[in-house]
């Protein structure tokens, strides 16, 4: 029968992301809402961009009203770094009736591709309850950030099973520990948040010569909760925290440390051994993180360290520090599209070419404003798309449909159930493009190969910005020595370029013409947006021409809705 309601109900790898060789496997929840028992084929496609890898198929009895869960194992793959579509088709005599699309990576090592969501409920309900990292899982978070699990902020791990922690929370260490175990089920890194110099003002009055104190000799403190505890290398603070994360690496598996920051105290005084002395604390944090891979390495060999520069401070420093990934909470004056380009540009440069993560929190989803609810769903596509054109990742989502609106991790807000697949269907595209988007071989050229006297790029019949200016689309132009990327972010009819502001739908963008230089021979040209075919690429059409300047390939595209991404590959 054709006439059926048969479908492909989820798709998705068992694990967040796997390492080279590994075999993957895949689950297809399949579901018959039909009165008939149904026999049907499923035909699963493996692609690396457009070239197929493996292609198997199922045969699978189906009962009326009913539902099946099947794994497909696929691989393995030995490479160091590659992302690949997961391109699923369910067939009813012969013809297709529905598709269904994912995407995982294989890595070398986890630091290839940095993909961070968090936790922060750890109450002794969660018990067993493991659908909080299966979700993010499905997003293929790699690393997940235990928000605030510790008893206290100078005393990390409790030896009772549940205690309460400084902000009143009731924690279950049982729970804690039961998370960490299903993140490594997952293939996750679990994560220990843990400020690098936040103590209870019970601690830091028993140490008082421990604490770092304003210019007026006050002690500084945070929200008047936390106190601010002197960083610098011959400070007793800086041994008793890193032995604190030493415990949490030991006691409770985890791998490794977030070492979070407050943005402030920038500098501060302090009064090691009785004498006055003016700290930076810029120059202490290098020397801090250094110090915690050193000691942390001798507990666990594949140890994960990431440092929180709040509002983009202090890079500069901390970027050759041996920590695993650039990681930036952003603040203003950071509030358009265009500064984050500078930030990962930036980061990118100082680290040497380490990925970034950016902690850009999305406000528009706990206060909706005009725009409603659909403003802030629009602003989580166009936010995706930068960061993500930009080579880098987003630390936005956590447990249960969790997104971040601000730095208390705790008072997340909840995307609604029908978003969950579009957030779903950008991080498989940024997983499927993955290796192709945050390649270090990669040069951004969009400011010296368009515009001007620049023709390298050419796009006719659609108004374009270089960086970023509301109500045109944005096109962010990368080269390869074996293609060329050029990203396509749609901000026409967006009334600005407030990143954290709910956002306009875009309208669409039709009759796109491009043109572009080319040196070598062309192999194809794809187009692939995570709005359109789950992400599926598309190969186009181009017109070779001959110009005075040497030959160009035009190409016509289709419609624009948020992002699609076009990709010439040489041979």
């Amino acid at each position: 029968m054709n006439d059926t309601t048969c479908q492909i109900k989820d798709i998705y790898p068992l694990k967040a992301q796997y390492r080279s060789g590994e075999m993957v496997k895949i689950a297809f929840e399949l579901q018959n809402d039909s009165e008939y028992d149904q026999r049907i084929q499923i035909c699963c496609t493996i692609r690396e961009l457009a070239t197929e890898v493996d292609r198997q198929e199922l045969t699978v009895e189906l009962g009326s009203m009913s539902s099946q869960t099947l794994q497909l194992t696929v691989g393995p793959f030995n490479t160091p770094f590659k992302g690949y579509g997961v391109d699923a088709e369910l067939l009813l005599d012969q013809q297709s009736i529905h598709c269904l699309s994912s995407s995982f990576d294989v890595v070398s090592d986890w630091r290839k591709a940095t993909r961070y969501g968090f936790l922060s409920d750890y109450d002794a309900s969660e018990a067993g309850d493991h659908e909080d990292v299966k979700w993010m899982a499905k997003l293929h978070l790699n690393m997940v950030q235990f928000y605030d699990w510790m008893y206290r902020h100078d005393e990390l791990v409790s030896d009772d099973e549940e205690y309460i922690d400084l902000m009143g929370r009731a924690v279950s260490r049982t729970v804690v520990e039961e998370k960490i175990a299903y993140c490594h089920e997952y293939g996750m890194k679990a994560i220990a948040y843990g400020a690098i110099y936040a103590a209870s003002k019970a601690f830091a009055d028993q140490h008082p010569d421990w604490r770092l104190y304003t210019s007026a000799d006050e002690p500084f403190d945070f929200i008047g909760i936390f106190n601010i505890m002197n960083t610098s290398p011959d400070s007793p603070w800086s041994l008793h925290i890193i032995n604190e994360y030493k415990q949490a690496v030991e006691k409770l598996d985890f791998d490794g440390i977030h070492m979070d920051t407050y943005g402030f105290p920038k500098t501060g005084w302090s009064s090691v051994n009785g004498a006055s002395r003016l700290e930076r604390l810029e120059e202490h944090f290098p020397l801090l993180i250094n110090a915690t891979r050193s000691e942390l390495s001798q507990v666990k060999e594949d140890v994960c360290l990431i440092f929180n520069n709040v509002g983009n401070w202090p890079v500069d420093t901390v970027a050759r520090a041996s920590q695993d990934a650039i990681y930036v909470e952003v603040w203003k004056p950071y509030e358009r599209y265009s500064h984050l380009r500078e930030i990962i540009s930036w980061s990118k440069h100082l680290s040497g070419g380490k990925n970034v993560i950016l902690a850009a929190y999305l406000k528009p989803f706990r206060e909706a404003g005009a725009l409603g609810v659909e403003g802030a769903q629009h602003a989580f596509r166009l936010l995706n798309a930068v960061v993500t054109a930009h080579g880098a990742y987003h630390l936005l989502h956590g447990e249960n449909g969790g997104v971040l609106t601000q730095g208390y991790y705790v008072d997340h807000s909840t995307i609604s159930t029908a978003f969950r697949r579009t957030v779903r269907d950008y991080c498989d595209f940024g997983v499927r493009y993955g290796h192709i988007t945050i390649d270090r071989k990669l040069r951004d050229v969009s400011m010296t190969h368009t515009a001007g006297d620049n023709l390298e790029y050419e796009f006719h019949s659609f108004e374009t910005s270089t960086y970023g200016e509301a109500g045109k689309v944005w096109t962010i132009i990368q080269e390869h020595p074996q293609r060329k990327l050029i990203h396509f972010v749609n901000l026409t009819g967006v009334k600005d370029d407030y990143w954290n502001e709910g956002k306009e739908l875009p309208e669409p963008v039709e009759g796109r013409l491009v043109t572009i230089a080319v040196d070598q021979q062309i192999s194809s040209i794809l187009l692939a947006s995570p709005d359109v075919d789950g992400g599926r690429p598309k190969e186009l059409n181009y017109r070779m021409d001959t110009t005075v300047r040497g030959r160009t390939a035009l190409v016509q595209l289709p419609i624009l809705q948020f992002w699609d991404l076009l990709i010439i590959q040489f041979e």
